[in-house]
């Protein structure tokens, strides 16, 4: 919990940033501070190498920190702890391939213009719900299936938690049983693999940014190791945030659960605000259902019929 604090920082316009360098030092000191290591850095670093992979969550994909070999001059061979580029939450079918979030936004990379008719792939940002009102006929057409997880909240639900946890456990996978190698040769000879991992350690940490731990093989007692996997997530909760969506030449600011936000598809950017006032200062106008006030721009209505939405 200690890292996961640090995780999330608010910016100077009072956004949400991920700081994961920030967590990764404040996980670190109270990982040394449990074992009475805080001053003394070989004993750290003895246990750092039971750390095979770290895992932090962000709003729109994932890094992991883990160790890594590479090839120096006179083909020395020498190891590093880094972090990977972002990997994103995305799932593939015939049609799409999608990129999910930590709430209900998906990026949407249509491979066959099946949505527009066209023969050119096309990019889309928008909220899951508005899919069936932006293109309705692509649900009604006789050889799509009317069970699609985009036209179901439980089924969206399960789709991108479930396409979030794999990704993350598959990766976590991957470099806890790589460290096997760079283990090797620190004389380590415990077997480093990804521990079973229940959904409950799972699922309530894919709704906000988290941060994920394996610690394995460090000796303790008569001949115990450990081996654990934690996790812990923000408190940063959906239906506190705003989000911002580009209408025609001006902004509107809606809160997160709001069922008319991005009703023409188009996001501003991913990018939560934690207040009606910085919403106000990046120049958005409110939104009159979730956000009233006395200044809205004089154009924009949420029932507009031509949005798909009726009064």
């Amino acid at each position: 919990d200690d890292a996961v604090i640090k995780l999330v920082k608010i910016g100077e316009n009072n956004q949400i940033i991920i700081n994961k360098e920030k967590a990764l030092e404040s996980f670190h000191a109270s990982l040394y501070s449990s074992f009475g290591i805080l001053s003394d850095k070989g004993k750290q670093e003895e246990l750092d190498r039971y750390l095979p992979v770290i895992a932090v969550t962000t709003e729109d994909g994932y890094y992991i920190y883990a160790y890594f070999e590479y090839e120096g001059e006179e083909e020395h061979s020498y190891v590093t702890r880094k972090w990977t580029e972002k990997l994103p939450y995305y799932y593939e079918d015939n049609d799409f391939v999608y990129g999910f979030t930590l709430g209900e936004n998906i990026t949407l990379l249509d491979k066959n213009g099946t949505l527009d008719s066209g023969d050119q792939q096309t990019v889309y940002r928008l909220n899951y719900k508005d899919m069936n009102i932006k293109f309705p006929a692509y649900f009604a057409a006789p050889n799509h299936s009317k069970d699609h997880f985009l036209l179901d909240p439980d089924k969206f639900e399960l789709a991108r938690k479930g396409t979030i946890q794999s990704l993350i456990e598959q990766s976590m996978a991957y470099y806890t049983s790589h460290h096997n190698k760079i283990a090797s040769e620190y004389g380590i000879t415990y077997n480093f693999a990804l521990p079973p991992i229940q959904d409950e350690q799972w699922l309530p940490y894919l709704d906000a940014p988290g941060f994920f731990v394996v610690f394995q093989g460090y000796p303790y007692g008569a001949g115990e190791v450990y081996n654990r996997f934690a996790s812990s997530g923000a408190k940063v909760t959906k239906d506190k945030v705003f989000y911002l969506e580009q209408v025609k030449w001006y902004l509107i600011y809606h809160r997160s659960g709001c069922d008319h936000r991005k009703e023409d598809g188009i996001l501003f950017d991913n990018q939560p605000y934690l207040t009606m006032e910085e919403c106000v200062r990046q120049g958005a106008y409110g939104c009159p259902v979730c956000c009233p006030n006395d200044i809205h721009a004089p154009e924009y209505d949420p029932y507009d019929k031509s949005s798909g939405r009726e009064k």
